[in-house]
């Protein structure tokens, strides 16, 4: 039973519950805004998991990051420089960056389309393992910003004029752009939708 047909409303924040025929959108317990469903949730997870799809594709068609080392310049998309990390045996960060930068991007707009899918054609899998997923999207959201920062210190700390320059590329931009609204996808994903029956 939902909170809907159980006549109360569930603060997203804390999950105290308020009786739905109370007069007051504030939780008496934290004082966040409550209501009983995100108005739009569906179509505005929908849109902004399409356009971060979109913007996948040239995040990791354009370079990420240039390198430049005596005049000499070599630009690298998040593949490229996966293979020549991979090349140069520094094997670790090969794997957190093809980690960081292709895996968990790929993993969160699959899992989001995943539930939005299963929502509109039925139960493929349960609400609970629904919920379960959406909370892993929601933990790993908070290092997909990993390979940005990784750039920008880059950058900034060995950047010494002629002999060694590091500047960002195209890439990045995508790829910050993919991240901010992938996670503003997740964010406007009503989870109480999951178990309201349709």
């Amino acid at each position: 039973m939902t909170d809907l047909e159980s006549g109360v409303i569930l603060c997203s924040e804390c999950g105290h519950l308020t009786p739905s025929e109370a007069d007051t959108d504030v939780c008496d317990c934290c004082g966040s805004t409550i209501h009983s469903r995100t108005k739009n949730s569906l179509s505005r997870t929908w849109a902004l998991s399409i356009t971060a799809l979109i913007l996948y594709i040239p995040a990791n068609l354009y370079p990420i990051m240039d390198v430049q080392i005596m005049g000499d310049s070599s630009q690298n998309t998040i593949l490229g420089g996966v293979i020549q990390f991979f090349q140069h045996k520094m094997y670790f960060i090969c794997a957190v960056v093809f980690v960081a930068s292709f895996v968990v991007p790929l993993f969160k707009l699959s899992a989001l389309f995943y539930i939005l899918l299963t929502m509109k054609k039925g139960r493929r899998l349960s609400n609970r393992r629904k919920t379960r997923l959406y909370s892993v999207v929601e933990l790993i959201g908070k290092w997909s910003m990993l390979d940005v920062f990784v750039v920008c210190i880059m950058a900034g700390l060995i950047n010494t004029g002629y002999f060694l320059k590091i500047s960002a590329g195209a890439g990045i931009v995508y790829f910050a752009s993919v991240v901010i609204i992938t996670m503003l996808a997740s964010n406007s994903f009503d989870t109480r939708l999951i178990w309201d029956k349709r």
